[in-house]
């Protein structure tokens, strides 16, 4: 396929092209054999499989003809330096919530940004199991499968929802799981459901409130971050060195952030 950068006129290109690769993704984990629950790696926290790669191996080759862009991903990396410059690149988690992939949890996705710097300007999350596609980005609006959305998000922290994880790479000292408690028992609920860019995608349609991790890549957030602000949320990013594809996030009612 030729690729089409030369004559995008807009974003809304660039976001019909990741809504039709992330659902092309999708399809082949939905359908997906056994092969594609082969365990390539279990160490530490994490878990990597044969899915992960061969999710990134097809949006790669599709994003690629499509857009002729360069690409980061979670499998086989990138260049850190596309954040330090003005360019636009995509930024891809071809399947976020992998341990619950493995074990049959139907709480995944596929995840796309399209960012230029360190700046989201789009994306696309494709809850596979669900059929169910979130898109958008800044000046193009938030969609729900296509249609315009507009969330509802609780006006009381005690009546909001926190979408929170424990990251492989967090800090576990015993300050900073206390300041994490802290702020936890101020919200009504909280809720841990294994994949960051879903997470994220939920509170960007009103499901949820606020987000927030620490020490979460890159490619897990960068799609759901340009959802919140397509929506009106606010966002605290803090990158732990620069560059980098390790951050700190705050996501989705700023006034239920901390201060500070």
């Amino acid at each position: 396929m030729r690729p089409i950068v030369s004559r995008m006129r807009d974003l809304s290109e660039y976001l019909e092209v990741a809504e039709t690769v992330a659902r092309e993704a999708g399809a082949c984990l939905r359908r997906a054999d056994g092969n594609y629950r082969h365990v390539n790696d279990d160490s530490g926290k994490d878990v990597k499989l044969q899915a992960d790669l061969e999710s990134e191996v097809l949006i790669r080759r599709e994003l690629g003809a499509r857009s002729g862009l360069p690409v980061i991903g979670e499998e086989q990396g990138g260049d850190a330096g596309l954040l330090l410059r003005d360019e636009p690149f995509w930024v891809v988690d071809p399947l976020d919530g992998t341990y619950n992939y493995l074990r049959g949890h139907p709480v995944c996705c596929v995840s796309i940004a399209l960012m230029r710097g360190v700046e989201s300007l789009l994306g696309v999350i494709y809850d596979f199991n669900r059929d169910e596609v979130i898109s958008g980005g800044p000046g193009l609006g938030l969609r729900i499968d296509g249609h315009p959305h507009t969330p509802r998000w609780a006006a009381d922290i005690k009546q909001a929802m926190l979408q929170t994880g424990f990251t492989t790479a967090q800090d576990y000292s015993q300050d900073s799981l206390a300041t994490f408690i802290r702020h936890v028992t101020l919200f009504k609920k909280t809720r841990c459901i294994g994949s960051a860019a879903l997470a994220l995608a939920w509170v960007a349609a009103g499901r949820s409130d606020v987000y927030h991790e620490t020490s979460i890549r890159l490619w897990d957030v960068a799609a759901g971050i340009a959802l919140i602000k397509a929506g009106g949320g606010d966002v605290r990013m803090k990158p732990l060195s620069a560059p980098t594809f390790a951050y700190d996030v705050w996501a989705g009612v700023g006034g239920f952030f901390p201060k500070g």
